[in-house]
C-alpha cells in the first residue's frame, strides 16, 4: 500500500471483503427470505425502544406511549411488575408506574423475547428444528451476551437484541427446507461436521449469514447485524467487532450450558480471537456460565422457557 494512512487502507480493505460477501450471500439470502410465507415483519417497536435506550437520556414517557399502543403487551408489563420478582408493596394497575418499577431494561427484554418467541411460528419450522431447544439455546446466548457486554463496558440490550436473534436463520432455513434442513443438522451431527460449513456447501448459505441479511432487512443497527452475520467467523476481523465477540463468546456459553458436544473442527470449541478481544480467558468460563445460569432463572417468567 502507497497509501500514507495505513489505517484507512486497513479499513478500506475489510469494508470491500465484508461487501464482497455480502454479495455473495445475498442471492440465496433473497431466494429464502422470499420463501418464508410466514416471515415475521419488521420489529419496529422493538429498535424504537432500542433507540430510546441507545440515547444519552431516556425518555420514560415514550416507552410508556410506546408500549400502551399494544394492549397485550401492557398486560403482560402489568403482570411482571407485580411478580415475585418486581412487585412493590402495592400492586400497581397503571403502566407508567409498571415500566418505572421494572426499569427500562427489563422492559426491553420482554418486549424482545415476545417478538423472538414469535419468530418460533415460522411454517414448517419445526419440521426442521428443536424450536423448544433453540429458544432455550438462543436466550442463554441474549443473558450471556448482555452480561459479557456489561463487564466489557458496552450497551446490554444491544447485545441482549444480537444474542436472542443470532441463530434466527436456522429457523428460516427450516422453514423453506422442512425436513431436508433436520437432515442437513443430523448429517453433521453423526459426521462430526460443522453445521454452518455444510449448510454453505449443500445450500449455498449459512443460517448466520442469513440471519444477518433478515437482520439488514429489518434495518437492525449495524452491529447487530454484524454480530448475528459472523458469530461463527472467530477469526475475522470484521467492523464492529466488539459485539461480535460478545456474541461469539455467549454462543459458546450456551452450548456449555447444556452440555451440547460442538466438533473439534468447530471454531466456537476455541474462541481464542473473541476472548482476546474482550480481555477474557478460558477460566472465565464457569464464572460467566454461573451468572448466565442464574440470571435465567431470575427472568424465567419475563423470558417464557
Amino acid at each position: 500500500m502507497n497509501s500514507a494512512n495505513p489505517t484507512k487502507d486497513y479499513c478500506d480493505v475489510v469494508a470491500r471483503k465484508v461487501q464482497d460477501e455480502r454479495r455473495r450471500v445475498l442471492q440465496p439470502a433473497e431466494r429464502y427470505l422470499n420463501a418464508v410465507a410466514g416471515l415475521p415483519p419488521a420489529p419496529v417497536l422493538m429498535s424504537e425502544l432500542l433507540s430510546i435506550l441507545r440515547s444519552p437520556e431516556h425518555d420514560l414517557d415514550r416507552v410508556v406511549e410506546l408500549v400502551g399502543c399494544d394492549p397485550a403487551l401492557t398486560a403482560q408489563i402489568l403482570r411482571a411488575s407485580n411478580s415475585a420478582c418486581f412487585a412493590g408493596e402495592q400492586p400497581t394497575v397503571d403502566i407508567f408506574n409498571a415500566v418505572a418499577r421494572m426499569g427500562l431494561y427489563q422492559v426491553y427484554c420482554m418486549v424482545v423475547a415476545i417478538f423472538g418467541a414469535r419468530t418460533k411460528s415460522m411454517p414448517g419450522a419445526g419440521q426442521g428444528v428443536n424450536q423448544d431447544e433453540l429458544w432455550r439455546h438462543s436466550v442463554a446466548v441474549s443473558i450471556s451476551s448482555s452480561i459479557i457486554a456489561d463487564e466489557a463496558g458496552q450497551p446490554k440490550a444491544v447485545a441482549f437484541t444480537a444474542g436472542l436473534l443470532h441463530d434466527i436463520g436456522k429457523l428460516v432455513l427450516a422453514s423453506a427446507e422442512r425436513g431436508a434442513y433436520a437432515k442437513l443438522a443430523q448429517m453433521a451431527k453423526d459426521q462430526g461436521e460443522v453445521l454452518s460449513t455444510l449448510e454453505r456447501a449443500l445450500l449455498g448459505i449459512d443460517h448466520a449469514q442469513l440471519g444477518g441479511e433478515l437482520m439488514r432487512r429489518w434495518n437492525l443497527p449495524p452491529d447487530v447485524v454484524a454480530a448475528v452475520a459472523r458469530h461463527h467467523q472467530l477469526d475475522a476481523s470484521p467492523p464492529l467487532e466488539q459485539l461480535t465477540a460478545v456474541v461469539q463468546v455467549a454462543d459458546r456459553i450456551g452450548h456449555l450450558l447444556f452440555g451440547e458436544e460442538l466438533p473439534d473442527a468447530d471454531p466456537l470449541t476455541s474462541s481464542d480471537a473473541a476472548l482476546d478481544t474482550l480481555q477474557l480467558s478460558p477460566d472465565d468460563f464457569p464464572r460467566l456460565l454461573a451468572k448466565t445460569e442464574a440470571d435465567m432463572e431470575k427472568l424465567k417468567g419475563i423470558l417464557q422457557i
